[in-house]
């Protein structure tokens, strides 16, 4: 048998899984860290922090008492919005 092949319940050689199709909760995250940003829309860390001082997406920053570094996560949907409202006006600022 080949190795891409399963055999099926009726015994015959399918390329095909019985499995159920499910989302991967990890390609679909809430929040990203500005890897993810530069990895999922090609949005830098400069970039990523100009825009969330200028408000136009949402970010938290998680740090425990009395430390001064953390890690900064965005909103994928406040970037998302971001980009279709970018769409919507033409790709102007």
């Amino acid at each position: 048998m080949n190795s891409n092949n399963l055999e099926n319940f009726s015994g015959k050689v399918s390329d095909k899984t019985i499995a159920p199709l499910r989302e991967a909760s990890h390609l679909n995250p809430e929040f990203v860290d500005c890897r993810g940003l530069e990895v999922g829309w090609g949005i830098k860390r400069s970039l990523a922090y100009q825009l969330l001082n200028d408000g136009k997406i949402r970010g938290v920053s998680l740090r425990r008492r009395g430390r001064l570094r953390g890690k900064r996560l965005f909103s994928v949907d406040s970037v998302r919005a971001y980009l279709a409202s970018q769409m919507k006006n033409g790709g102007g600022a």
